[in-house]
């Protein structure tokens, strides 16, 4: 996909990954760029804006655990600019201990903001086709044990994006359903110096997950776009220790 003149959503823009990537969409001349996020950072909006006046960069919160906030901010979006090009969802947290905010940020919230930006995107309803992008995770690929939790929302995304990536439905909608699985990468999730693990004794565990090589948000922020270009259905991609590859599906059982 040329992203040039696309409008483009992306929850979460002002997370490690998220605003890396933003970065490197402000450099693409997008029309609009849509940050969705709990919280403002007009010091992060500014600095986007900057970086190209021919982009209008718009903040609107959003609070991916509440419906009804998913609602309004997509539908802010739908009010100023009719069409939804590109949706990014990137929001996530690591919080094995507090098991429903960690699964309805990871996942709930990825449904529900995808299938209410949908009938904007899909030619055959209210769009023009387009690209969406969830950001899963190698763990949502691979079991994690000391953060089980986390792992197995990731894995739910992993199968969300799949299932939606479905030729019937790419056939009908004109959206590439695709997904960006990050190894580890700096971000201020994973430099929490006090991970929220699955149990109190998941600790030798979660050392040895989190002393693994890392690369810089930056990287996994540029291979994002890259996918989004490349706007391929049914794909997955890990970015990890600076290179991009692409997942090969492999088939367990058909009906």
């Amino acid at each position: 996909m040329n992203l040039s003149g696309k409008n483009v959503v992306f929850v979460a823009g002002f997370g490690g990954i998220g605003f890396e990537a933003c970065k490197q969409l402000m450099s693409r001349n997008v029309a609009n760029l849509f940050l969705l996020d709990v919280m403002e950072n007009p010091q992060a909006l500014q600095h986007l804006q900057d970086m190209n006046k021919k982009t209008k960069v718009t903040f609107i919160k959003c609070d991916v655990t509440d419906k009804n906030s998913i609602k309004n901010a997509i539908g802010h979006v739908v009010k100023s600019v009719q069409y939804i090009d590109v949706l990014v969802n990137g929001a996530g947290v690591i919080a094995d201990r507090n098991v429903e905010f960690t699964i309805n940020v990871n996942l709930i919230g990825l449904i529900n903001t995808t299938l209410e930006a949908m009938p904007y995107m899909d030619k055959s309803q209210k769009g023009r086709g387009g690209v969406i992008l969830n950001i899963a995770s190698v763990l949502g690929l691979e079991p994690c044990p000391p953060i089980a939790v986390y792992s197995a929302s990731k894995f739910g995304v992993v199968g969300f994006t799949r299932s939606l990536a479905d030729p019937f439905y790419y056939n009908r909608s004109g959206v590439v359903i695709t997904g960006l699985c990050p190894g580890l990468t700096e971000s201020p999730m994973t430099a929490n110096p006090k991970i929220s693990d699955t149990f109190e004794y998941s600790k030798p565990l979660t050392d040895k997950i989190f002393s693994a090589p890392r690369q810089p948000a930056a990287k996994a922020g540029e291979h994002l776009v890259q996918v989004l270009e490349m706007a391929q259905n049914d794909t997955l991609w890990i970015t990890d220790r600076f290179a991009i590859k692409k997942v090969e599906h492999k088939l367990f059982w058909e009906p």
